[in-house]
Parts: C-alpha cells; structure tokens; sequence
C-alpha cells in the first residue's frame, strides 16, 4: 500500500497566493516517496497575516489526518499547542511528520509519546529550494544522509569531538516554552539541533539558560546550531549567536556545530527526529551522518 500523506495546516493556514506552489511542492515530495496526497478539508481561511485559525476549527482538522500515515504541515506559524489534547487522547499509534519551526511542539509530543520518527524540515508551503525536498525525501525513504565541510563550507566547527545518538532537533524558543509541561522531551543521551529566527544574542541564552536551570540540557551529547540570523540594534558590540552557542557547548563540554542550513532558512536541510546520528567535528572539519532508518 502506498503511503498516505496528508496536507495540513496545524497553525497559520496558508495564504491564498501560495496555495498552488505549496500543492505543487506537496506532489512533488508525495511522488518522490511513491504516496497518495491527501488535502486536508479542514485547512483553514486566510484570516491575514499573522492570524492563526480558531483552535476548535483546527482540533478537529487534525484528528482526521491522524488517520493517515504521514502528516506534512504545509507551514508552521502559531497554534500547536492547541493540539496537544489531541496528541494526548489519541488511542491509536500516531503517524509520521515533517514540518518545523512551531512544529517543534508536535515533535516534542511525539517524542514524549515514544511515537515514530519525525522530520524536522520541508515545508511546502513556505520557501525553499531542491535541497529541502530532496532531503526529505531521502529521510521519510529510510535512507542514509551525510554532510559534511566540502558539501556546506557555510557550516563551522565551534567545538572540536565526537558524538553519537539520537538527534532531536527544534525551533529554540518554542522548545524553551515547553519547560515544565509533559511535553517537554528528554534530552539525555541526544544531539541537540537548535534553530530559530529573529532572535537576538542575549535572547538565546537566556533560551539556554533555562533550559539549563530546568535540568533540560543534562546529558545532551552535541549542539547542532542554524545561523539564528536576526538584525542587531546599531552599534551593537556584544556577543553574536555563535558566541553564545560556542560558550554553552563549552559549558557543557559537548562538541558543536554552527550555521548548518536546517530550520529558518532559504533552502533547509531537513533533519530526522529519533534517527541514530553522528556528529564528528575537527578543527576545519566536520560531518554529520544520519543512519538508515
């Protein structure tokens, strides 16, 4: 039996002018993993920017596409925590995932859940290039992905080491704001690929900070890092991103990468949730292997 994939959006619905790109790109990830797309006929009306969809109207969209074996978020935005309820009282195993960025809620739930491996990445719905597509089909086919300096030169080695786990990746502030929930997953034993967008120096530490204070970040393996592009206020002369994710990995005495392309970004690599991975990080070298599923 083929794959059944639903397309839906679990916050921000889609804007009316990007509807077609993102079925387009949606046919092209389902064809690409020989699948059945399904459109979701709860996705919600354009409400305007920034709006997310009545959570009622967006509950009982989601628990129709639980029964398929794939769910593709067309976007992310605001609102998955209005679906934890749901994740909660669902009886029956839950289905694989791909999305990013608010999705870090839902890949935490299912992480929490012991639920199948999901997939930090490819959205059809919002920007991207070949190589967030392709990544995400080479992951949702089970197959092995390798990166390293000589295939993204953007990337760094922040700290030097070794590391192999599991990976967990997500957006950092909306991982921080699932502290002190159940749903907040455990982290011990893990590579840690943190991104997130418009978000200054001292805002990702103090994002680090409490995760630290909470006991989150005990046992974490390896740091994976985005660019956390942002604008600074003029004049600024304190610590950049990589300051700060350098200065944690040390703190924690884990090896570190920093501006690898996943999450906030033109063209995201798409990262696979719970996948057995390996971090090896040099002095000008670094790769970063995932396994086969």
């Amino acid at each position: 039996m083929p794959t059944s994939v639903a397309l839906w959006c679990p916050a921000y619905p889609l804007p009316p002018a990007r509807q077609s790109a993102a079925l387009a790109a949606a046919t092209a990830f389902v064809h690409g993993i020989a699948g059945e797309l399904t459109v979701s006929a709860g996705n919600s009306p354009w409400l305007g920017d920034g709006a997310w969809a009545p959570a009622p109207q967006r509950r009982s969209a989601f628990r129709h596409v639980l029964g398929h074996d794939l769910l593709l978020a067309g976007r992310g935005g605001y609102g998955c925590l209005d679906l934890l309820d749901e994740v909660a009282g669902h009886s029956g195993p839950l289905p694989g995932l791909i999305g990013y960025s608010d999705l870090t809620v839902l890949h935490a739930a299912w992480a929490v859940r012991g639920g199948p491996e999901t997939l930090y990445g490819f959205m059809p719905g919002v920007a991207h290039g070949d190589r967030a597509l392709a990544s995400a089909i080479a992951l949702a086919l089970g197959k092995e992905q390798h990166w390293d300096n000589t295939v993204l030169p953007e990337a760094r080695v922040l700290r030097q080491g070794e590391a192999r786990g599991p990976l967990f990746a997500g957006c950092l502030r909306v991982l921080a704001g699932l502290i002190g929930t159940k749903w907040m997953p455990d982290l011990r034993g893990r590579i840690l690929a943190i991104e997130d967008i418009d978000e200054r120096p001292y805002r990702i530490d103090r994002d680090l900070q409490q995760l630290h204070l909470a006991g989150c970040l005990a046992g974490v393996l390896a740091v994976v890092a985005n660019a956390f592009p942002a604008t600074l206020p003029e004049g600024y002369r304190g610590p950049s991103g990589a300051d700060i994710v350098s200065a944690w990995a040390e703190r924690l005495a884990v090896p570190a990468i920093m501006d690898l392309p996943f999450g906030h970004h033109a063209d995201p690599l798409t990262l696979a949730c719970g996948r057995a991975t390996t971090l090896r990080a040099g002095q000008n070298t670094w790769s970063l292997e995932q396994a086969v599923r």
